[in-house]
């Protein structure tokens, strides 16, 4: 059977992010389904078979790609960490409800750590979407 061809992140259940995570560790290199299941023990307590499904699940979704190794498997991601996340961010956003958007985003900003270039790109783009600059102008009414 074809693997899907998904919007990569798009619609991962919690235990596909936490695979996924364990993926991305290994960049381009790939993983084994050991390398998996040895660290969803440590971390979530998971049994090897549960990993293994988690890990058919994802290349059935084809947000992996599964390369046949001797009797193993190398997992590779299909997208970036970036590219999911993105794509995971656009699912969120189009499951917001008309005036939510603020609630939402002021949420997210609340509990992440942004370094000064990000906090710097934020207020860029507050003072193109306001209209205020440097100056400290009011916003822009459309004439």
């Amino acid at each position: 059977m074809a693997p899907k061809t998904e919007q990569a992140g798009g619609n991962l259940t919690p235990a596909e992010w936490k695979v996924m995570k364990i993926v991305w560790k290994y960049r381009d290199d790939g993983c084994s389904a050991r390398d998996v299941y040895t660290e969803a023990a440590k971390t979530e307590g998971w049994a090897p078979t549960t990993c293994k499904s988690v890990l058919h699940r994802l290349v059935e979704k084809g947000i992996l790609q599964a390369r046949p190794v001797g009797t193993s498997h190398l997992y590779k991601p299909a997208a970036s960490v970036v590219k999911s996340l993105l794509a995971a961010a656009d699912d969120l956003l189009g499951n917001i409800l008309e005036g939510t958007t603020g609630l939402v985003v002021t949420h997210i900003l609340e509990k992440c750590e942004l370094t000064d270039t990000e906090l710097d790109r934020l207020r860029k783009l507050i003072e193109e979407r306001t209209g205020t600059g440097k100056t400290g102008g009011k916003r822009k009414t459309p004439n």
